[in-house]
Protein backbone atom coordinates (compact mmCIF):
# COMPACT_ATOMS: atom_id res chain seq x y z
CA UNK A 1 0.00 0.00 0.00
CA UNK A 2 0.99 3.66 0.01
CA UNK A 3 2.35 3.49 3.57
CA UNK A 4 4.50 0.79 5.14
CA UNK A 5 2.82 -1.93 7.16
CA UNK A 6 4.94 -1.17 10.23
CA UNK A 7 3.77 2.46 10.20
CA UNK A 8 0.16 1.34 9.87
CA UNK A 9 0.51 -1.14 12.72
CA UNK A 10 1.79 1.52 15.12
CA UNK A 11 -1.18 3.69 14.29
CA UNK A 12 -3.57 0.81 14.90
CA UNK A 13 -1.94 0.21 18.28
CA UNK A 14 -2.16 3.86 19.32
CA UNK A 15 -5.77 4.23 18.14
CA UNK A 16 -6.79 1.52 20.61
CA UNK A 17 -6.13 4.04 23.37
CA UNK A 18 -8.57 6.50 21.76
CA UNK A 19 -11.32 4.55 20.01
CA UNK A 20 -13.38 1.48 20.78
CA UNK A 21 -11.36 -1.70 20.28
CA UNK A 22 -13.98 -3.23 17.98
CA UNK A 23 -13.73 -0.24 15.63
CA UNK A 24 -9.96 -0.66 15.41
CA UNK A 25 -10.36 -4.42 14.89
CA UNK A 26 -12.66 -3.72 11.93
CA UNK A 27 -10.05 -1.39 10.43
CA UNK A 28 -7.37 -4.06 10.83
CA UNK A 29 -9.66 -6.62 9.23
CA UNK A 30 -10.22 -4.37 6.22
CA UNK A 31 -6.48 -3.71 5.94
CA UNK A 32 -5.81 -7.46 5.90
CA UNK A 33 -8.33 -8.14 3.13
CA UNK A 34 -6.99 -7.81 -0.41
CA UNK A 35 -9.05 -5.51 -2.61
CA UNK A 36 -9.80 -1.87 -3.36
CA UNK A 37 -11.34 -1.26 0.10
CA UNK A 38 -7.88 -1.77 1.57
CA UNK A 39 -6.83 1.65 0.29
CA UNK A 40 -9.93 3.30 1.78
CA UNK A 41 -9.20 1.63 5.13
CA UNK A 42 -5.60 2.83 4.97
CA UNK A 43 -6.65 6.46 4.44
CA UNK A 44 -9.26 6.18 7.19
CA UNK A 45 -6.64 4.84 9.60
CA UNK A 46 -4.02 7.52 9.00
CA UNK A 47 -6.63 10.32 9.13
CA UNK A 48 -8.21 9.05 12.36
CA UNK A 49 -4.81 8.55 13.98
CA UNK A 50 -3.53 11.98 12.94
CA UNK A 51 -6.69 13.76 14.10
CA UNK A 52 -6.45 11.97 17.47
CA UNK A 53 -3.16 13.84 17.96
CA UNK A 54 -4.82 17.19 17.24
CA UNK A 55 -7.93 17.20 19.44
CA UNK A 56 -10.82 15.13 20.78
CA UNK A 57 -11.81 12.40 18.33
CA UNK A 58 -14.85 10.11 18.22
CA UNK A 59 -15.69 7.54 15.57
CA UNK A 60 -19.08 6.61 14.06
CA UNK A 61 -21.24 8.69 16.40
CA UNK A 62 -24.88 8.33 15.33
CA UNK A 63 -26.58 11.38 13.81
CA UNK A 64 -30.34 12.13 14.06
CA UNK A 65 -30.61 10.43 10.65
CA UNK A 66 -29.00 7.33 12.24
CA UNK A 67 -26.08 7.69 9.82
CA UNK A 68 -22.67 7.12 11.39
CA UNK A 69 -19.95 9.29 9.81
CA UNK A 70 -16.33 8.31 10.38
CA UNK A 71 -15.29 11.42 12.30
CA UNK A 72 -16.62 13.63 15.07
CA UNK A 73 -13.79 15.99 16.02
CA UNK A 74 -13.66 18.84 18.53
CA UNK A 75 -10.94 21.32 19.39
CA UNK A 76 -11.89 24.48 21.22
CA UNK A 77 -14.81 26.08 19.41
CA UNK A 78 -14.26 23.91 16.31
CA UNK A 79 -16.68 21.01 15.94
CA UNK A 80 -16.42 18.97 12.77
CA UNK A 81 -18.22 15.96 11.34
CA UNK A 82 -16.60 14.28 8.36
CA UNK A 83 -16.48 11.11 6.33
CA UNK A 84 -13.34 9.55 4.84
CA UNK A 85 -13.38 7.86 1.46
CA UNK A 86 -10.98 6.84 -1.28
CA UNK A 87 -11.45 7.48 -4.98
CA UNK A 88 -9.99 5.58 -7.91
CA UNK A 89 -10.45 5.24 -11.65
CA UNK A 90 -11.36 1.56 -11.29
CA UNK A 91 -14.74 2.01 -12.98
CA UNK A 92 -13.09 3.61 -15.99
CA UNK A 93 -10.44 0.89 -16.01
CA UNK A 94 -13.20 -1.73 -16.11
CA UNK A 95 -14.72 -0.02 -19.13
CA UNK A 96 -11.33 0.20 -20.86
CA UNK A 97 -9.65 -3.17 -20.10
CA UNK A 98 -6.26 -2.53 -21.68
CA UNK A 99 -4.26 -4.28 -18.96
CA UNK A 100 -6.53 -7.33 -18.93
CA UNK A 101 -6.06 -7.66 -22.68
CA UNK A 102 -2.27 -7.44 -22.38
CA UNK A 103 -2.29 -10.13 -19.66
CA UNK A 104 -4.46 -12.43 -21.76
CA UNK A 105 -2.16 -11.98 -24.75
CA UNK A 106 0.85 -12.75 -22.55
CA UNK A 107 -0.87 -15.91 -21.30
CA UNK A 108 -1.64 -16.91 -24.88
CA UNK A 109 2.01 -16.34 -25.83
CA UNK A 110 3.06 -18.64 -23.03
CA UNK A 111 0.80 -21.42 -24.36
CA UNK A 112 2.31 -20.89 -27.82
CA UNK A 113 5.78 -21.42 -26.26
CA UNK A 114 6.84 -17.86 -27.00
CA UNK A 115 9.28 -16.24 -24.54
CA UNK A 116 8.16 -13.81 -21.84
CA UNK A 117 7.75 -10.21 -23.05
CA UNK A 118 8.50 -8.89 -26.51
CA UNK A 119 4.91 -7.60 -26.79
CA UNK A 120 3.96 -4.16 -28.07
CA UNK A 121 0.23 -3.46 -27.74
CA UNK A 122 -1.27 -0.27 -29.17
CA UNK A 123 -4.97 0.53 -28.77
CA UNK A 124 -6.93 3.13 -30.71
CA UNK A 125 -9.67 5.24 -29.13
CA UNK A 126 -12.86 7.07 -29.98
CA UNK A 127 -14.72 10.08 -28.56
CA UNK A 128 -18.30 9.65 -27.38
CA UNK A 129 -20.34 12.87 -27.23
CA UNK A 130 -23.24 13.37 -24.84
CA UNK A 131 -25.29 16.37 -23.71
CA UNK A 132 -22.95 16.69 -20.72
CA UNK A 133 -19.72 16.61 -22.73
CA UNK A 134 -17.31 14.25 -24.44
CA UNK A 135 -15.45 11.25 -23.08
CA UNK A 136 -12.61 9.15 -24.48
CA UNK A 137 -13.15 5.39 -24.82
CA UNK A 138 -10.67 2.75 -25.94
CA UNK A 139 -11.77 0.63 -28.88
CA UNK A 140 -11.72 -2.74 -27.15
CA UNK A 141 -14.15 -5.63 -26.73
CA UNK A 142 -16.17 -5.65 -23.48
CA UNK A 143 -14.28 -7.10 -20.52
CA UNK A 144 -16.61 -10.11 -20.44
CA UNK A 145 -15.69 -11.03 -24.02
CA UNK A 146 -11.94 -10.42 -23.90
CA UNK A 147 -10.94 -14.04 -23.30
CA UNK A 148 -13.07 -15.27 -26.18
CA UNK A 149 -11.71 -12.48 -28.39
CA UNK A 150 -8.10 -13.46 -27.71
CA UNK A 151 -8.80 -17.16 -28.19
CA UNK A 152 -10.85 -16.88 -31.40
CA UNK A 153 -9.40 -13.82 -33.10
CA UNK A 154 -5.82 -13.20 -31.98
CA UNK A 155 -4.39 -16.65 -31.28
CA UNK A 156 -5.28 -18.16 -34.71
CA UNK A 157 -3.46 -15.31 -36.47
CA UNK A 158 -0.42 -15.71 -34.26
CA UNK A 159 -0.35 -19.48 -34.76
CA UNK A 160 -0.67 -19.12 -38.54
CA UNK A 161 2.30 -16.71 -38.70
CA UNK A 162 4.40 -18.93 -36.45
CA UNK A 163 3.70 -21.93 -38.71
CA UNK A 164 5.16 -20.16 -41.75
CA UNK A 165 7.99 -18.62 -39.70
CA UNK A 166 6.93 -14.99 -39.99
CA UNK A 167 8.62 -12.89 -37.29
CA UNK A 168 7.97 -10.47 -35.72
CA UNK A 169 4.33 -11.53 -35.39
CA UNK A 170 1.78 -8.84 -36.24
CA UNK A 171 -1.97 -8.61 -35.68
CA UNK A 172 -3.90 -5.50 -36.75
CA UNK A 173 -7.65 -5.12 -36.18
CA UNK A 174 -9.38 -1.89 -37.14
CA UNK A 175 -13.16 -1.93 -37.38
CA UNK A 176 -16.05 0.04 -35.87
CA UNK A 177 -15.69 -1.54 -32.43
CA UNK A 178 -12.08 -2.68 -32.05
CA UNK A 179 -8.84 -0.93 -32.94
CA UNK A 180 -5.65 -2.67 -31.86
CA UNK A 181 -2.14 -3.18 -33.21
CA UNK A 182 -0.18 -6.11 -31.77
CA UNK A 183 3.50 -6.77 -32.46
CA UNK A 184 5.34 -9.68 -30.84
CA UNK A 185 9.10 -9.74 -31.30
CA UNK A 186 10.80 -12.57 -29.36
CA UNK A 187 14.13 -10.79 -29.83
CA UNK A 188 12.89 -8.04 -27.48
CA UNK A 189 12.05 -10.42 -24.64
CA UNK A 190 11.62 -10.05 -21.66
CA UNK A 191 10.44 -6.44 -22.09
CA UNK A 192 7.00 -5.34 -23.30
CA UNK A 193 5.57 -1.95 -24.26
CA UNK A 194 2.28 -0.40 -25.28
CA UNK A 195 0.23 2.73 -25.64
CA UNK A 196 -3.32 4.06 -25.47
CA UNK A 197 -5.18 7.36 -25.12
CA UNK A 198 -5.84 8.79 -21.65
CA UNK A 199 -9.41 7.71 -20.96
CA UNK A 200 -9.39 8.74 -17.28
CA UNK A 201 -8.98 12.49 -17.77
CA UNK A 202 -12.13 14.17 -16.36
CA UNK A 203 -14.00 16.18 -18.98
CA UNK A 204 -17.45 16.52 -17.40
CA UNK A 205 -17.77 18.26 -14.02
CA UNK A 206 -20.36 15.93 -12.55
CA UNK A 207 -19.56 12.72 -14.42
CA UNK A 208 -16.22 11.52 -13.07
CA UNK A 209 -14.95 9.33 -10.20
CA UNK A 210 -14.16 12.22 -7.85
CA UNK A 211 -17.61 13.77 -8.16
CA UNK A 212 -19.26 10.36 -7.71
CA UNK A 213 -17.28 9.71 -4.53
CA UNK A 214 -18.23 13.10 -3.08
CA UNK A 215 -21.88 12.67 -4.02
CA UNK A 216 -22.00 9.27 -2.30
CA UNK A 217 -20.91 10.89 0.98
CA UNK A 218 -23.18 13.96 0.87
CA UNK A 219 -26.26 12.12 2.17
CA UNK A 220 -24.20 10.69 5.03
CA UNK A 221 -23.63 14.19 6.41
CA UNK A 222 -27.04 15.75 5.77
CA UNK A 223 -28.28 15.99 9.38
CA UNK A 224 -24.91 16.69 11.04
CA UNK A 225 -24.44 19.86 13.08
CA UNK A 226 -21.42 22.17 12.95
CA UNK A 227 -18.90 21.97 10.14
CA UNK A 228 -19.27 19.06 7.75
CA UNK A 229 -16.78 17.75 5.23
CA UNK A 230 -15.54 14.91 3.08
CA UNK A 231 -11.91 13.78 3.26
CA UNK A 232 -10.89 12.02 0.05
CA UNK A 233 -7.79 9.83 -0.20
CA UNK A 234 -6.16 9.09 -3.54
CA UNK A 235 -6.68 5.48 -4.57
CA UNK A 236 -5.19 6.11 -8.03
CA UNK A 237 -7.47 8.76 -9.48
CA UNK A 238 -6.43 11.02 -12.33
CA UNK A 239 -8.58 13.89 -11.01
CA UNK A 240 -6.33 14.07 -7.93
CA UNK A 241 -3.10 14.17 -9.93
CA UNK A 242 -0.91 17.28 -10.08
CA UNK A 243 -1.14 17.75 -13.85
CA UNK A 244 -2.38 21.02 -15.27
CA UNK A 245 -5.74 20.82 -17.00
CA UNK A 246 -5.84 20.69 -20.80
CA UNK A 247 -8.28 22.81 -22.80
CA UNK A 248 -10.94 20.06 -22.78
CA UNK A 249 -10.30 18.85 -19.23
CA UNK A 250 -12.11 20.03 -16.11
CA UNK A 251 -9.87 20.95 -13.19
CA UNK A 252 -10.25 19.49 -9.71
CA UNK A 253 -11.51 22.82 -8.36
CA UNK A 254 -14.30 22.86 -10.96
CA UNK A 255 -15.41 19.38 -9.91
CA UNK A 256 -15.51 20.30 -6.22
CA UNK A 257 -17.23 23.61 -7.04
CA UNK A 258 -19.97 21.76 -8.91
CA UNK A 259 -20.36 19.43 -5.92
CA UNK A 260 -20.77 22.39 -3.55
CA UNK A 261 -23.35 23.89 -5.91
CA UNK A 262 -25.48 20.76 -5.88
CA UNK A 263 -25.06 19.68 -2.26
CA UNK A 264 -25.41 22.18 0.57
CA UNK A 265 -24.83 19.61 3.33
CA UNK A 266 -21.02 19.77 2.97
CA UNK A 267 -18.85 22.74 4.01
CA UNK A 268 -15.42 21.54 2.95
CA UNK A 269 -13.60 18.92 0.89
CA UNK A 270 -10.05 17.81 1.70
CA UNK A 271 -8.17 15.93 -1.00
CA UNK A 272 -5.19 13.80 0.09
CA UNK A 273 -2.55 12.37 -2.21
CA UNK A 274 1.19 11.84 -2.66
CA UNK A 275 3.62 13.67 -4.93
CA UNK A 276 6.95 12.38 -6.16
CA UNK A 277 9.98 14.32 -7.32
CA UNK A 278 13.64 13.67 -8.13
CA UNK A 279 16.55 14.67 -5.93
CA UNK A 280 18.77 17.08 -7.82
CA UNK A 281 21.08 16.19 -10.66
CA UNK A 282 22.28 12.79 -9.39
CA UNK A 283 21.56 10.26 -12.20
CA UNK A 284 19.61 7.65 -10.23
CA UNK A 285 18.56 8.96 -6.80
CA UNK A 286 15.67 7.50 -4.88
CA UNK A 287 12.59 9.64 -5.58
CA UNK A 288 11.28 11.89 -2.83
CA UNK A 289 7.64 11.32 -1.95
CA UNK A 290 5.59 13.62 0.22
CA UNK A 291 2.04 13.81 1.48
CA UNK A 292 0.02 16.62 -0.10
CA UNK A 293 -3.41 18.04 0.66
CA UNK A 294 -5.82 20.35 -1.12
CA UNK A 295 -8.52 22.08 0.93
CA UNK A 296 -11.69 23.41 -0.71
CA UNK A 297 -14.16 25.39 1.43
CA UNK A 298 -17.68 26.39 0.48
CA UNK A 299 -18.18 30.10 -0.21
CA UNK A 300 -19.56 31.75 2.89
CA UNK A 301 -17.99 29.30 5.33
CA UNK A 302 -15.91 31.27 7.86
CA UNK A 303 -13.79 28.35 9.11
CA UNK A 304 -11.17 28.28 6.33
CA UNK A 305 -8.35 29.53 8.58
CA UNK A 306 -9.18 27.05 11.37
CA UNK A 307 -9.44 24.18 8.92
CA UNK A 308 -6.15 25.11 7.27
CA UNK A 309 -4.41 25.11 10.64
CA UNK A 310 -6.00 21.82 11.68
CA UNK A 311 -5.21 19.92 8.50
CA UNK A 312 -1.67 21.29 8.28
CA UNK A 313 -1.09 19.85 11.75
CA UNK A 314 -2.86 16.61 10.84
CA UNK A 315 -0.60 15.96 7.84
CA UNK A 316 2.44 16.27 10.11
CA UNK A 317 1.34 13.03 11.81
CA UNK A 318 1.00 11.06 8.55
CA UNK A 319 3.54 8.33 7.77
CA UNK A 320 6.15 8.85 5.10
CA UNK A 321 4.79 7.49 1.78
CA UNK A 322 6.43 4.25 0.65
CA UNK A 323 4.94 4.33 -2.86
CA UNK A 324 2.69 6.33 -5.14
CA UNK A 325 -1.10 5.81 -5.17
CA UNK A 326 -1.04 3.98 -8.50
CA UNK A 327 1.35 1.35 -7.12
CA UNK A 328 -0.28 1.31 -3.70
CA UNK A 329 -3.66 0.53 -5.28
CA UNK A 330 -2.16 -2.32 -7.31
CA UNK A 331 -0.41 -3.82 -4.30
CA UNK A 332 -3.60 -3.54 -2.23
CA UNK A 333 -5.23 -6.05 -4.56
CA UNK A 334 -2.56 -8.68 -3.93
CA UNK A 335 -2.87 -11.33 -1.23
CA UNK A 336 0.81 -11.53 -0.36
CA UNK A 337 3.12 -8.93 1.15
CA UNK A 338 5.18 -6.28 -0.62
CA UNK A 339 8.82 -7.04 -1.24
CA UNK A 340 11.35 -5.73 1.24
CA UNK A 341 14.98 -5.10 0.28
CA UNK A 342 14.87 -8.09 -2.08
CA UNK A 343 17.61 -7.86 -4.68
CA UNK A 344 19.34 -5.02 -2.83
CA UNK A 345 22.78 -5.49 -1.37
CA UNK A 346 26.03 -3.73 -0.57
CA UNK A 347 29.62 -4.86 -0.17
CA UNK A 348 32.52 -3.42 1.80
CA UNK A 349 35.70 -4.84 0.37
CA UNK A 350 35.56 -8.58 -0.23
CA UNK A 351 34.73 -9.72 3.30
CA UNK A 352 31.61 -7.76 4.32
CA UNK A 353 28.25 -8.11 2.54
CA UNK A 354 24.79 -6.81 3.39
CA UNK A 355 21.41 -7.99 2.09
CA UNK A 356 17.77 -7.72 3.12
CA UNK A 357 16.79 -9.65 6.24
CA UNK A 358 13.61 -10.98 4.68
CA UNK A 359 15.43 -12.23 1.59
CA UNK A 360 18.13 -13.76 3.81
CA UNK A 361 15.47 -15.58 5.86
CA UNK A 362 13.70 -16.84 2.72
CA UNK A 363 17.02 -18.17 1.41
CA UNK A 364 17.67 -19.82 4.78
CA UNK A 365 14.17 -21.38 4.61
CA UNK A 366 14.83 -22.76 1.11
CA UNK A 367 12.20 -20.58 -0.61
CA UNK A 368 14.68 -18.81 -2.92
CA UNK A 369 18.36 -18.38 -3.71
CA UNK A 370 20.61 -15.41 -4.42
CA UNK A 371 20.40 -16.35 -8.09
CA UNK A 372 16.75 -15.21 -8.08
CA UNK A 373 18.04 -11.63 -7.76
CA UNK A 374 15.21 -10.83 -5.33
CA UNK A 375 12.41 -11.45 -7.86
CA UNK A 376 8.87 -11.37 -6.49
CA UNK A 377 8.02 -14.52 -8.44
CA UNK A 378 10.82 -17.05 -8.06
CA UNK A 379 9.18 -19.36 -10.61
CA UNK A 380 8.97 -16.64 -13.27
CA UNK A 381 12.56 -15.58 -12.58
CA UNK A 382 13.70 -19.14 -13.25
CA UNK A 383 12.25 -18.94 -16.77
CA UNK A 384 14.45 -15.97 -17.69
CA UNK A 385 18.14 -16.12 -18.65
CA UNK A 386 20.13 -16.34 -15.44
CA UNK A 387 22.61 -13.53 -14.86
CA UNK A 388 25.44 -13.83 -12.33
CA UNK A 389 24.56 -12.29 -8.99
CA UNK A 390 27.53 -10.17 -7.73
CA UNK A 391 26.66 -10.90 -4.11
CA UNK A 392 26.63 -14.63 -4.79
CA UNK A 393 30.02 -14.32 -6.49
CA UNK A 394 31.52 -12.67 -3.38
CA UNK A 395 30.00 -15.22 -0.99
CA UNK A 396 31.16 -18.11 -3.15
CA UNK A 397 34.67 -16.70 -3.54
CA UNK A 398 35.00 -16.38 0.25
CA UNK A 399 33.82 -19.94 0.71
CA UNK A 400 36.20 -21.28 -1.94
CA UNK A 401 39.04 -19.37 -0.30
CA UNK A 402 38.26 -21.09 2.99
CA UNK A 403 36.58 -18.18 4.76
CA UNK A 404 33.42 -18.62 6.81
CA UNK A 405 31.25 -15.92 8.41
CA UNK A 406 32.69 -14.75 11.72
CA UNK A 407 29.73 -12.49 12.56
CA UNK A 408 26.17 -11.91 11.40
CA UNK A 409 24.56 -8.65 12.54
CA UNK A 410 20.97 -7.46 12.11
CA UNK A 411 20.77 -3.78 11.12
CA UNK A 412 17.36 -2.48 12.21
CA UNK A 413 15.48 0.16 10.21
CA UNK A 414 12.50 2.30 11.28
CA UNK A 415 8.75 1.96 10.81
CA UNK A 416 8.86 3.64 7.41
CA UNK A 417 10.73 0.62 6.03
CA UNK A 418 9.26 -2.83 5.38
CA UNK A 419 12.54 -4.67 5.93
CA UNK A 420 15.78 -4.74 7.91
CA UNK A 421 19.31 -5.60 6.79
CA UNK A 422 21.62 -8.44 7.71
CA UNK A 423 25.37 -7.83 7.55
CA UNK A 424 27.66 -10.83 7.16
CA UNK A 425 31.37 -10.44 7.92
CA UNK A 426 33.73 -13.16 6.71
CA UNK A 427 36.73 -14.12 8.85
CA UNK A 428 40.21 -15.31 8.07
CA UNK A 429 40.96 -18.57 6.26
CA UNK A 430 39.70 -21.49 8.33
CA UNK A 431 41.85 -24.66 8.12
CA UNK A 432 38.65 -26.68 8.59
CA UNK A 433 37.81 -26.00 4.91
CA UNK A 434 41.20 -24.92 3.52
CA UNK A 435 44.66 -26.48 3.08
CA UNK A 436 46.87 -26.41 6.15
CA UNK A 437 49.59 -23.80 5.99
Amino acid sequence: MIYSRRALQRRLDELRDVLDGDAVDKLAERLNRAGKDRVAAMWELVVLHALSKCGALQNEVALPSLRRPDILFERGALRMTADVTAVSDEGLDNDNPYYELSQLIEAAKNKLKLPIGGLDLRVRSKHESTKRGTRTVLRLPPRSKLQEFVRQTIVPQLREQMTVGTFPLRVVIDDDDVGIDITIDPAKSPYSSGGFAAYNVPKIKDRNPLYSALKAKAEQLRSAGGLTGVIVGDGDCQALSSRSANWDEVATGQIVGEFFRQFSSVDFVLLLSVRESGQGWVPYPSPMRQNVAGLFVRAGCNARSELNTLFYGMIEHFPKPAMMPVNGALRAREDDYDLGHHGGYSMSGSKVVRLGLREFTEIFAGLRSLQDNGAKSVKAAGQLPQEPNPLQVIVLSNLMAGRLPESIEIIKTDEEDNDDWVEIRFGEIDPAIAPLR
